[in-house]
């Protein structure tokens, strides 16, 4: 099992380098919309935004993984 502070250390981490990533790209002055936000950098960094928030959600305990498993009624 994870520690919990690792699981906010990390959400934490990643949503700073996926914001970070969208904010400081080099970009040239006459790119166009397309150019400029539909791409592989941008789609890499919105996926470390959400994984950043997957882990904060692990940490907070709304999410575990593995999933937990009802346990079945006592058989009779």
């Amino acid at each position: 099992m994870m520690p919990r502070w690792f699981l906010y250390l990390q959400g934490f981490a990643m949503i700073i380098m996926g914001v970070a990533q969208l904010r400081l790209r080099p970009r040239a002055e006459d790119d166009s919309f397309y150019t400029r936000y539909i791409n592989l950098g941008t789609m890499w960094s919105l996926i470390c935004c959400a994984v950043g928030i997957a882990l904060l959600g692990m940490a907070q305990g709304y999410w575990t993984w593995p999933p937990t498993v009802p346990s079945r009624p006592p058989l009779r």
